[in-house]
């Protein structure tokens, strides 16, 4: 009976360190076809919430178990889904043919009416500053903008034209906008 309880015991043993063995550290270096470390690239584990960024030397160290898969990501690169099945993982991923041209920035989307926005908006139309007998387009907005003060620097040709928005605030003493 005790040889059986011992044997009962130690199997209850082996089953319970299966059982969290399962789930270990991955860790390794993700870097580009040329062998540069690339830093800020997403590894996610696929099909959770889990995930992680390299740092600055490209490395990276997540929790999962050998079945997962890891999914490697970066601008500009294409994805790369790679079994966890060993301790360490190195990655190369392969640049794509796109070329970013341009990156657009929006306030998180946010879109708003006129009326709701807390500063001034003011809008002219071409008929306003086609009215009168202004030389430049700076002349004919004088004192058609709310918080916007337009001087002429002299009446010589070719002078500029001084422009303050919202008053002189700026930190190199130097109002232009």
């Amino acid at each position: 009976m005790k040889v059986k309880f011992n044997g009962f015991l130690v199997l209850m043993v082996l089953i319970a360190q299966l059982t969290f063995a399962q789930e270990r550290v991955v860790s390794g270096v993700v870097s580009d076809n040329a062998g540069l470390p690339l830093p800020g690239v997403s590894v996610l584990v696929k099909g959770t919430k889990t995930g992680t960024q390299t740092d600055f030397d490209g490395k990276y160290t997540i929790k999962t178990t050998p079945t997962q898969i890891l999914i490697f990501s970066y601008i500009g690169m294409k994805n790369q889904e790679i079994v966890a099945s060993s301790a360490k993982i190195n990655v190369k991923l392969v640049s794509t043919d796109q070329i970013l041209n341009e990156v657009v920035v929006t306030a998180i989307g946010i879109k708003r009416e006129k009326s709701s926005i807390g500063s001034s908006v003011t809008t002219i139309k071409s008929e306003q500053l086609n009215q009168g007998s202004q030389v430049n387009v700076s002349d004919a907005l004088k004192g058609k903008i709310a918080g916007v003060v337009i001087t002429g620097a002299s009446t010589d040709p070719g002078a500029s034209t001084g422009v303050i928005i919202r008053g002189n605030n700026s930190l190199s003493a130097d109002s232009q906008p």
